[in-house]
């Protein structure tokens, strides 16, 4: 159980810093309080948008 529990750490890790990289090239809009800026967003915000935002930028 233990191993499992690693793996699944080791998995979520990994994607975070590839939606990371991928974040820096892409960009979308984003309205909040009757402002819309461009920001740096990831892939969930980007295909499934899903708004999760942390270190500054949507993922």
């Amino acid at each position: 159980m233990k191993d499992v529990l690693i793996g699944v750490v080791i998995v979520l890790v990994i994607c975070i810093g590839v939606d990371f990289i991928y974040s820096e090239k892409n960009s979308c809009l984003v309205t909040e309080s009757f402002t819309t800026e461009n920001v740096k967003c990831g892939f969930l915000k980007k295909q499934m948008n899903i708004d999760i935002k942390f270190l500054d930028r949507y993922w």
